[in-house]
C-alpha cells in the first residue's frame, strides 16, 4: 500500500506541475481579457449587499485562463491578431462563467479547488442570479461587438455559440438522467463527456472564425478543440479517482469517475469497491485500494488507449499549422493531458 500512496502523491504533484506549465502558456494569451472582464462586471450596479459581496468573491477567484487562452491560440493559428480577439474572449468568459455558476447549483458543488463556490458560500439563489447577470453581460457585449465585425463573420460566431452551447446543455441534461445511479454503464457516460467537450470546441472554433480562418482551418481547429475538451474531461475523471472527498460527493450528487465505472464492470471486485464507497468516510487506505483496482483494470487500459488515439489526431492537426510557436503550444497542451496517467 505504501507504493500506492507514493504513486498517488506523485500523480497529484505531477498533475500540478503539468498544469502549471500548460497554464503559463494560456496565461500569456488571456490575462488582458480576464482583467478587463473583471473590471467591467464590477462596474455594474448591484443594490443587494450580499449579492455584491458574492460577485466580488467570485471575481477574486475568477482565473479562467484555459478558455480565453485557447481562443487566442486558435485565432493566431490562422494568422489572426489576438488583440482584436480580446472583446470576443471577454464575451465568452462571461458566458462560460454563467454556465459554471449554474452547474455548481445543479451538481451541488459547494467546494472547488479547495475553496467554497458561490453556491457553497452564498446559496442557490445568489449563485443562480449571479449566473444570470454574467449571461446578460455576455450577450450584451456580443451585441456591441457585432458592430465591429463583418455580418458574415458575426453570423458564424453566433451559430457556433448556439450550436456548441446547446450541445453542452444537452450533455448536462443527459448527465442529470444518470445521476444517483452508482453503476452507470461507461458507454452511456462517455457520450456525456464527449458533448461536454463543446466547452473547449466553441473557443477554438470562434477563435479561428475571428482570426479569419478558411472553412477547412475552422473545421480543423474545431476538431482540435473537441479532442482537447474530451482529453481534459477524461484526465479530470482520472484525477478524481485519487480524491476521497470528491468520490463521496460524486457518489452522492453526481456520477462516479469514468475509470471507476469501468472497474465496477468486473464482477470479481465490484462488491468490494461498493463496500468501500458506501462507508461514511473514505480513508486514505481505502482510496489507495480503489486506485489499485482501477489501474489494474483492462477496461481502464482501453480507455487510456482511446485517449492516446485522440491525442495523436489532435497532434496531427497541430503539426499542420505554419507558425512553429503556435504548433508547439498546441502540442504541449495536448501532451499535458496525458502525462502521468
Amino acid at each position: 500500500m505504501g507504493n500506492l500512496k507514493a504513486k498517488r502523491v506523485a500523480a497529484m504533484q505531477n498533475h500540478q506541475k503539468i498544469m502549471v506549465r500548460v497554464l503559463n502558456i494560456l496565461q500569456q494569451k488571456s490575462s488582458r481579457a480576464i482583467e478587463e472582464a473583471k473590471k467591467q462586471i464590477l462596474t455594474e450596479k448591484i443594490e443587494s449587499k450580499r449579492a455584491r459581496e458574492a460577485l466580488e468573491y467570485y471575481v477574486r477567484n475568477w482565473n479562467d485562463t484555459t478558455h480565453p487562452g485557447i481562443l487566442a491560440l486558435a485565432c493566431e493559428a490562422v494568422g489572426g491578431n489576438i488583440i482584436k480577439a480580446v472583446p470576443m474572449q471577454i464575451v465568452m468568459l462571461y458566458l462560460t462563467a454563467a454556465m459554471d455558476l449554474h452547474d455548481d447549483v445543479i451538481d451541488q458543488s459547494k467546494v472547488k479547488n479547495g475553496k467554497p463556490t458561490v453556491f457553497g458560500k452564498y446559496g442557490k439563489d445568489i449563485a443562480l442570479l449571479l449566473g444570470n447577470a454574467m449571461m446578460i453581460k455576455g450577450f450584451t457585449l456580443l451585441y456591441d461587438y457585432s458592430k465591429k465585425l463583418e455580418p458574415e463573420t458575426f453570423e458564424k460566431v453566433v451559430r457556433a455559440i448556439q450550436t456548441e452551447f446547446f450541445d453542452l446543455g444537452n450533455a448536462h441534461l443527459m448527465e442529470v438522467d444518470l445521476k444517483e445511479k452508482v453503476e452507470v454503464p461507461p458507454n452511456r457516460y462517455i457520450p456525456v463527456l464527449e458533448k461536454k467537450a463543446s466547452s473547449i470546441e466553441v473557443y477554438t472554433k470562434v477563435g479561428a472564425i475571428i482570426g479569419g480562418g478558411s472553412p477547412d482551418e475552422i473545421e480543423a481547429l474545431a476538431r482540435y478543440g473537441k479532442i482537447l475538451g474530451i482529453l481534459i474531461g477524461l484526465r479530470e475523471e482520472f484525477i478524481d479517482v485519487f480524491e476521497p472527498d470528491e468520490l463521496k460527493n460524486k457518489m452522492k450528487n453526481e456520477i462516479l469517475p469514468l475509470p471507476l465505472l469501468c472497474t465496477l464492470r468486473n464482477p470479481k471486485i465490484k462488491n468490494e469497491i461498493l463496500r468501500i464507497l458506501s462507508k461514511p468516510k473514505i480513508s486514505e487506505e481505502d482510496a489507495e485500494e480503489i486506485v489499485e483496482y482501477v489501474y489494474q483494470n483492462e477496461e481502464v487500459k482501453k480507455l487510456k488507449k482511446y485517449m492516446q488515439d485522440l491525442a495523436e489526431e489532435a497532434l496531427d492537426i497541430a503539426s499542420k499549422i505554419e507558425e512553429e510557436t503556435i504548433t508547439e503550444n498546441l502540442v504541449s497542451i495536448v501532451n499535458g493531458t496525458l502525462e502521468n496517467l
